[in-house]
């Protein structure tokens, strides 16, 4: 059920035509490459690997560029517009081409050795500005830097800062060695904000025969050092002068490089995309029939195929040479085939949701069918809105009506919303809910009461009950349905003790205490009211007697079964977990009531009530409809995975993952 028929295929071939035979396994797209389970003795394609070097080295150059040239170019593309397949197409052949005109490691050194320029002069940058700073600070020193530089034979000096309250200390302490040094207290950028804990900057001048003495003693008061640049060596307003003509120089020089690489990234990174699609396309082809075995002058590659999907393959394949010979078989038993989810249009976008969870293994039941009509409805329960379906729908229609080329995942992906617009509508028709009470709630609206009205076969407003017990109806139908295909998996495997044992004797006892509830309440015949006693014991016994019969002692037996009877409380609360559908559609129509109120109150407000009433309304439903959607998609998720494969599916199969053309930037023609 929902499962395609595998074939494994083995292809000989001689090594002359590997190129072309590893272009058609790829462009055909139905091939899943795989290694045979042979000994390791069994030489592999090496060539193959010396292929992948060099392309992956191709994607290397390819990544630095667009992480290097990313941020300068404007891709006229938006991201959105990419995803919705708004792309160049190119085939294969076309990219071939303009990767033989595209020397990528030349692109990829000039735009290094710019990297690099562009580098060092920003460091040569904030170097300069660092000893800008510095003089800024020193701007009425009178003498020249050369002092505090390498000095003179006669004069050294050094630049440190000090506190305020350590400075008459340091004048102090520096009294014996008076005739030898000279303390220049700098004014710097905001003396009048003295304080005692200020820090000053200071120049200290020294004789050379009393340097560690000075040194010493600065250091006693607390005073901490500087380290003056050598190389400036003239007078304060000289440097300045000099250091401003060289940041400017600076940032001359980086307008340029950033200018450069601006227009390499216009001129390159279009390509760049381009190629990107084409050599990661041919990493993945290299990576692929790196796996095949090779003899002296042949090649053998292995690989599962859809059966339906050979006699096309084998047309292709033989068009390349007639040398070549394929041989497919079934699979054999040790074999684990990958899956391939195959279902009809209607129910096909679905298979996303089984993906999420996991792929049944091969050969086993496909649950998206299954899945399909329950997340449908209650995806229109919990959203449960009229008005916010047909917005739904409106943003669905243009949006496919603008993007022609919708990759085929993307646009699954969108139909299943475009399912849960239409159970909305429907839901939300039946319900009376248009926006929440927008139809109430406006006078304008009044004309469109009658016909809401004679639709609507229920208010879950004003009967939440009635919601809550179809809710929980809809959750013991969808409970048994799971048991049921479980039952069914059990008996098409032969386990009949399991089918009866853990699947239908629940579903009798649960289907039973239901009806028979019912019945109390005096809402079945009389006839169905006995039968749903009949299917309660029936199904109480089943359960009792079949949860102990692995075990060989009789008390065992008996405790197992006590047990698993108590295991009917887990059903409950399986059940009560779909009294989500009415607190998610309760929630849905609240919000909407509420956002409803708050314009009716803002249209009040004079001169302005009217536009802020309909920002208020617009845009509070819109919000709703984005955090409605939302839940209304995780929650009957939730269901599904939880409640529902819970019955019957442990998922656990390896998706089929054919050898085919991947693209990001580009739509490939075959």
């Amino acid at each position: 059920m929902g499962v395609a028929e595998l074939k494994k295929a083995e292809l000989y071939y001689h090594k002359s035509v590997r190129s072309e035979v590893a272009k058609v396994l790829q462009e055909s797209g139905v091939c899943q490459v795989v290694s045979a389970s042979l000994p390791e003795t069994v030489a592999r394609a090496a060539d193959w690997g010396e292929k992948l070097a060099l392309y992956e080295e191709q994607v290397t150059h390819i990544r630095y560029l667009f992480r290097t040239l990313g941020s300068f170019f404007i891709d006229p593309i938006s991201s959105f517009d990419r995803m919705l397949g708004e792309r160049p197409v190119l085939s294969m052949a076309d990219m071939a081409a303009m990767a033989a005109t595209t020397d990528l490691g030349k692109i990829s050194a000039r735009v290094k050795d710019l990297e690099v320029a562009l580098s060092e002069t920003r460091v040569a940058s904030s170097q300069h500005k660092v000893n800008k700073d510095l003089l800024l600070k020193l701007k009425d020193f009178p003498y020249s830097l050369s002092v505090v530089g390498d000095g003179t034979r006669s004069l050294k000096g050094v630049v440190g800062t000090l506190r305020q309250d350590q400075l008459d200390s340091l004048i102090e302490d520096l009294k014996p060695l008076a005739k030898e040094t000279e303390l220049f207290v700098c004014k710097g950028d905001d003396d009048a904000k003295a304080s005692k804990t200020k820090s000053l900057w200071c120049v200290l001048m020294y004789a050379p025969s009393v340097e560690q003495r000075v040194l010493d003693t600065a250091v006693h008061a607390s005073m901490s050092l500087v380290e003056a640049p050598a190389h400036i060596t003239g007078s304060v307003s000289d440097e300045l002068k000099i250091l401003d003509a060289e940041i400017a120089k600076c940032d001359k020089k980086e307008a340029e490089i950033l200018e450069s690489l601006k227009k390499i990234a216009a001129e390159t990174m279009p390509t760049a995309q381009k190629l990107s699609d084409y050599w990661n396309n041919m990493v993945e082809r290299a990576r692929a029939m790196l796996s095949s075995d090779t003899t002296e002058s042949t090649l053998i590659t292995h690989f599962w195929i859809p059966t339906e999907s050979l006699p096309e393959f084998k047309k292709k394949i033989e068009a390349v040479s007639p040398d070549i010979a394929l041989f497919d078989r079934a699979p054999i038993e040790g074999e684990t085939p990958p899956t391939l989810m195959k279902n009809i249009d209607v129910v096909r976008p679905f298979e996303i949701l089984t993906g999420l969870y996991s792929p049944p293994p091969y050969g086993e039941t496909d649950p998206t069918p299954l899945l399909a009509p329950f997340f449908f409805a209650f995806f229109g329960i919990c959203l449960g809105d009229a008005g916010y379906a047909i917005v739904m729908m409106a943003a669905m229609w243009l949006l496919f009506r603008k993007y022609k080329r919708v990759p085929k995942t993307t646009k699954d992906f969108i139909m299943i919303f475009a399912y849960g617009a239409v159970a909305t509508l429907i839901y939300g028709v039946l319900t009376g809910s248009f926006f929440g009470d927008f139809i109430d709630a406006f006078f304008f609206m009044a004309p469109f009461r009658a016909v809401k009205n004679a639709i609507m076969i229920m208010d879950p407003m004003k009967d939440p009950m009635l919601v809550l017990g179809f809710s929980l109806v809809f959750g013991i139908v969808h409970l048994m349905f799971g048991l049921l295909v479980g039952a069914y998996d059990h008996f098409r495997h032969g386990n009949y003790a399991d089918a009866i044992g853990d699947k239908i004797s629940w579903f009798l006892f649960i289907v039973g205490l239901s009806l028979f509830g019912l019945g109390t309440a005096g809402a079945l015949p009389g006839l169905l009211f006995d039968l749903s006693k009949v299917m309660s014991i029936v199904g109480a016994i089943l359960v009792f007697w079949y949860a102990g019969r692995e075990k060989t002692n009789i008390f065992s037996k008996i405790i197992s079964g006590l047990l698993a009877l108590y295991g009917a409380t887990s059903y409950l609360g399986d059940i009560l977990s779909y009294s989500r559908l009415l607190a998610l559609g309760f929630g849905s129509a609240v919000i909407g009531m509420i956002i409803n109120l708050l314009g009716g109150m803002a249209s009040g407000i004079p001169a302005i009530g009217w536009l802020v009433a309909i920002t208020v309304i617009v845009g509070g439903h819109m919000f709703g409809l984005i955090i409605n959607v939302l839940g209304s998609f995780v929650h009957p998720l939730r269901l599904q995975y939880v409640e529902f494969f819970g019955k019957f599916y442990t998922g656990g199969g390896l998706a089929f993952k054919p050898l085919g053309l991947s693209s990001e930037y580009v739509d490939i023609a075959k």
